[in-house]
């Protein structure tokens, strides 16, 4: 069986996020979320409440996500992405997208965020490529963290 050709716009990063862990990928998308707002950075007591996790949990986390150089952690000012970290959040914003609007356009059920979510991160590239083929045209807007006025990037 021949592959196709991939199509679409994956945001790139150096690392894929099939080389990161689901929970990596939540907490960085969870910070891309919570910047789209406008704040530069956002403090831990933030991540605490939107991951629902506990305050030692994310100061863990946050330690090692900026040993890798996916996260600026700067104590009492709170956290932002690094290019690196920013890329492999929004390719995760954009792997949510494409599963939350194929299974609402297409399989016409929708999928709560949390089950969309660990589909997105999941599937191999290729799969979401797939369903992003299916559902190139109908975007449901829900790309979180989208900085272009709220296009979905899908």
């Amino acid at each position: 069986m021949a592959s196709q050709p991939r199509t679409g716009t994956a945001p790139t990063s150096s690392r894929s996020l099939s080389d990161v862990e689901r929970s990596t990928a939540r907490y960085l998308l969870a910070v891309s979320t919570a910047s789209a707002s406008g704040s530069d950075r956002i403090t831990t007591g933030e991540l605490t409440e939107r991951l629902n996790v506990t305050p030692a949990s994310v100061t863990e986390m946050v330690s090692k996500l900026a040993d890798r150089g996916l996260l600026d952690h700067e104590k009492y000012t709170g956290v932002r992405l690094t290019d690196e970290g920013r890329a492999l959040a929004s390719e995760a914003g954009w792997r949510f997208c494409v599963v939350s609007t194929f299974f609402d356009s297409v399989v016409e059920a929708p999928i709560d965020d949390e089950s969309a979510f660990d589909i997105g991160v999941t599937l191999p590239a290729d799969g979401v490529f797939r369903l992003h083929d299916l559902v190139s045209p109908a975007c449901l807007g829900r790309c979180p963290g989208s900085r272009d006025g709220g296009r979905c990037v899908a």
